[in-house]
């Protein structure tokens, strides 16, 4: 379908996609990753329809080029990028004719248009969807505005069952709009090699991954790793934290500075994307410590690397992990250590490793975008 009028005469709107790609280039790790692998599935499925790729602000761009996966082998559909050189802080809605102008902006020529963050730019004149990854807290100015777009908006995209049904009772979007789609996982795999070759064989690191905030009890972590290396002081393992500081960072350097395992535990706080598959696929287990989240993302991309996983018992990871995982409570760092043990031993079995990875192979970023395609074909 092309730009024009229809038949009888009346306007008709293009099959474009419009996306708001900023923090595909962006940002390395999570909504970055999203929008980096989604685009990258997308231009490579035969019948997509064109795509209009638009970015706000000046911020540095530090996976620009071949990480994007907008050109080479595969490649069906060339999207357009679009620049929008206007402050983020500035597309909330304080100057409303700018805000206006850049909505227009963003949807030219777009049957719809996919909002990664809400109210970003503030208005659109085209029907548009919404990414949902995570919930703000109960009664926040977050949750606010991120249900204030999810109301309006023509569907609602996100990662498990149960975000799909807590969208819909916290954020009071009919369950009919909401669409939970399978999060991809392979990246890592598929980018293992390309820069450093795979470890021969694992380590017996207890990985940590992403940012060093209180939500994902890094000191909880902590104690659990001492509690294990006290039932085995032998233990030739370390914890391995892969992730930035956040809010926790402070009361983490602290504990570390006191404990008794601090010899054994190395904080890798500024990742190098491009050494992450390596890294990655040198541990043994994740612990992944979580209050709310409602994406499986991180224990999925653990699994397909092989490695065994130990985690908070929340209900979007036990939607998919099944018996893919040991389920504990934080607050318990004896029984925290005692599943450490037993993942370990199953982290560094070569066998147990095929397993893991072969689990999460279903979950892949062609299977996310098609399911995308899925909800917006009825609208283009």
């Amino acid at each position: 379908m092309q730009d024009g009028g229809a038949a009888t005469g009346g306007p008709r709107r293009s099959a474009r996609l419009g996306l708001d790609y900023t923090p595909g280039p962006g940002h390395a790790p999570g909504v970055g990753r999203y929008v980096r692998e989604l685009v990258r599935a997308l231009v490579r499925i035969e019948g997509a329809p064109e795509l209009r790729l638009v970015e706000y602000g000046r911020a540095p761009r530090p996976m620009e080029g071949a990480p994007l996966g907008l050109t080479g082998r595969g490649v069906r559909v060339a999207p357009r990028r679009v620049r929008v050189g206007v402050p983020r802080r500035w597309l909330g809605g304080p100057i409303p004719l700018l805000g206006s102008a850049v909505g227009r902006i963003s949807g030219r020529g777009c049957a719809v248009f996919h909002r990664v963050e809400p109210q970003r730019p503030a208005r659109l004149h085209v029907p548009h969807t919404l990414s949902v990854t995570e919930l703000p807290p109960a009664g926040s100015s977050a949750l606010n505005a991120l249900g204030e777009t999810a109301r309006t908006a023509a569907a609602v995209v996100t990662f498990s069952e149960t975000a799909r049904a807590r969208i819909a009772s916290e954020l009071g979007v009919a369950l009919s709009r909401v669409h939970a789609v399978p999060v991809g996982t392979e990246h890592w795999w598929r980018d293992l090699g390309l820069h450093e070759p795979a470890p021969a064989r694992p380590s017996r690191d207890v990985l940590v991954l992403g940012a060093v905030r209180e939500a994902r009890m890094p000191l909880a972590a902590l104690r659990a790793f001492e509690a294990l290396r006290e039932r085995a002081p032998r233990e030739p393992s370390r914890l391995l934290l892969v992730g930035r500081p956040g809010d926790a960072a402070a009361a983490f350097r602290s504990a570390l500075g006191a404990s008794p395992a601090r010899d054994s535990v190395r904080w890798i706080e500024d990742p190098d994307e491009v050494r992450m598959p390596a890294c990655v696929a040198g541990a043994a287990t994740l612990l992944h410590f979580a209050r709310d989240e409602v994406s499986p993302v991180t224990p999925l991309e653990a699994r397909r690397m092989g490695l065994s996983v130990v985690a908070s018992a929340l209900p979007a990871f036990q939607e998919v992990l099944d018996g893919g995982a040991r389920w504990v409570d934080p607050g318990d760092p004896a029984g925290v250590a005692e599943a450490l043990g037993d993942a370990l031993d199953e982290g560094v079995s070569a066998e147990a490793r095929r397993a893991a990875e072969r689990s999460a192979r279903p979950f892949t970023w062609d299977a996310c975008a098609r399911a995308h395609l899925d909800v917006w074909r009825p609208m283009l």
